[in-house]
């Protein structure tokens, strides 16, 4: 019930912000801009005769994850680094342990990142329609299961990972480590070509079991392997099945970090933790 609460609250007091609203507006306008120039383009009508294959509505998917969870896993940063300066979360904390707040926090906040994100997702979509012949039909079943459970829990993963940064964190000028955990998760996608050609290579196949690789390794793989060639046999329901749980227990792990981090953080005042603080925090069975 107090998990349920924290969501609630949180939900509530995201989705009336004024940023919330302004990033919910703007980006679907970017969009349809976007696509207004591209399809303008000299060449772009004879590129966009055929509906795109499923590789490109993954990477387009995956860039639109990365989008959303950037913007939303910042506002969970500042908001966790908020919650540490304010002296009041410790009455809080009297009620609630540290780690309900902090999954009721990036729950709560991912439920309203991931409401905007498909309202993006579906006016990108009715707007690419009158440009070009943008069809659902080349998805299969297993693109229409695993692309929304990837993109679940690659969102709540990426807005796990700002949430311990934010944990980390002393203050809001000390923000320099945000840059490089949202790094992590856009590096697959510069290496998008080679994972749409060798989608079975073994580098590709192990990354779709780290996170927070999984979510636009696998999306492109799964999109990708029927284009490589006629007779490639399609990614292994296995492979699937475990990159799934393993994504699943990043999430669990990065939101457990998150909360140790955050509730023994609270003591400390003016000192960012070392890695082997960090680390000894993790071990401890309780905060010191």
């Amino acid at each position: 019930m107090k998990l349920r609460s924290v969501i609630s609250w949180e939900f509530r007091h995201t989705i009336r912000s004024k940023q919330f609203l302004l990033l919910s507006l703007l980006i679907p306008a970017i969009a349809t801009i976007a696509i207004v120039v591209a399809s303008s383009a000299e060449g772009a009508s004879r590129a966009m005769a055929e509906p795109p294959p499923p590789f490109i509505i993954a990477l387009i998917l995956a860039m639109i994850l990365f989008m959303g969870a950037f913007l939303n896993g910042v506002m969970a940063l500042y908001g966790v680094v908020k919650e540490k300066q304010s002296r009041v979360v410790e009455l809080v904390l009297s009620s609630i342990s540290a780690r309900e707040m902090m999954a009721g926090k990036v729950i709560g906040l991912g439920i309203a990142g991931l409401l905007q994100v498909v309202v993006w997702v579906i006016a990108a979509y009715f707007v690419a329609r009158q440009f070009m012949p943008i069809s659902l039909a080349s998805l299969t079943l297993v693109h229409w299961i695993t692309y929304p459970i990837y993109f679940v829990l690659g969102y709540l993963l990426i807005a796990s990972l700002y949430a311990a940064v934010g944990a980390v964190m002393k203050d809001v000028q000390s923000g320099g480590a945000s840059s490089m955990v949202g790094l992590i998760p856009y590096l697959p996608i510069m290496f998008v070509a080679y994972i749409v050609e060798h989608p079975d290579a073994v580098l590709v196949r192990i990354a779709g079991f780290i996170p927070p690789f999984t979510p636009s390794v696998m999306m492109l793989r799964i999109g990708a392997v029927p284009l490589v060639s006629e007779g490639m046999r399609q990614v292994p329901a296995w492979e699937i099945g475990l990159s799934i749980v393993s994504l699943g227990l990043g999430v669990w792990l990065t939101m457990r970090f998150a909360a140790r981090i955050f509730e023994i953080g609270l003591l400390m005042y003016g000192k960012t933790p070392s890695p082997r603080e960090l680390w000894r925090w993790m071990r401890a069975k309780r905060a010191p």
